[in-house]
């Protein structure tokens, strides 16, 4: 039998399509289309579709938040996708709120980072100015976990390269938006350097 024989049958097979169509989902990392899993398990006949979107029904049921799952299957953005179980948001919060886990950040990072989410676009030169003292460490780490990045450079002083914020931060703050960023009590952040950024911002906020 040649490949696409060995194909179609796999296709026809019920429980290869629930199992393959799982680990598309699994290992996507963002929303899948029908067509895109239809396209992925290689074929585009209607009797396919049918059965892909039965079988995501039937995982939509069986990963069902009210099931007590930790993770849910859910239509997000025109596709599907596997998230987390909304009522695991404590325990998931606390997991990198533990003082041994390798993914929290150091009080250097969390500082600069506080200071690139209010005063953004900042510089590197400036973030320095504010901590007293070199922030290159911190800042690597920072871009290297692609909590901020580059998104210009200053007119002035050599044209410094200009540092914000991304997604990438926003959701690992469960933020909106910028606009609903937490108190600056939330940032390892000595006193002086607080008042440095409430200062800053409310000179960036005075009407002209």
């Amino acid at each position: 039998m040649d490949d696409a024989g060995d194909l179609d049958r796999h296709i026809l097979d019920p429980s290869h399509v629930k199992r393959d169509v799982e680990a598309l989902l699994f290992a996507s990392g963002e929303p899948l289309s029908v067509d895109a899993i239809i396209q992925a398990l290689g074929s585009e006949d209607s009797a396919p579709r049918e059965r892909v979107e039965a079988v995501l029904a039937e995982l939509a049921c069986e990963f069902a938040a009210s099931q007590g799952r930790g993770f849910e299957l859910a239509r997000l953005a025109g596709g599907w996708a596997f998230t987390t179980n909304p009522c695991c948001e404590g325990v998931i919060s606390a997991l990198f709120a533990l003082p041994d886990d390798s993914t929290r950040l150091s009080p250097a990072s969390m500082e600069v980072l506080a200071i690139v989410a209010y005063l953004q676009p900042v510089s590197r030169p400036r973030i320095a100015e504010i901590r007293g003292v070199n922030s290159d460490s911190p800042v690597h780490t920072l871009l290297e976990r692609e909590l901020i990045t580059e998104v210009g450079r200053s007119q002035g002083g050599g044209g410094a390269v200009l540092y914000g914020t991304t997604p990438r931060f926003e959701i690992m703050f469960g933020l909106c938006d910028l606009g609903s960023l937490p108190p600056l009590e939330g940032f390892a952040l000595s006193d002086e350097q607080k008042e440095e950024i409430r200062r800053r911002l409310g000179l960036l906020t005075l009407p002209e």
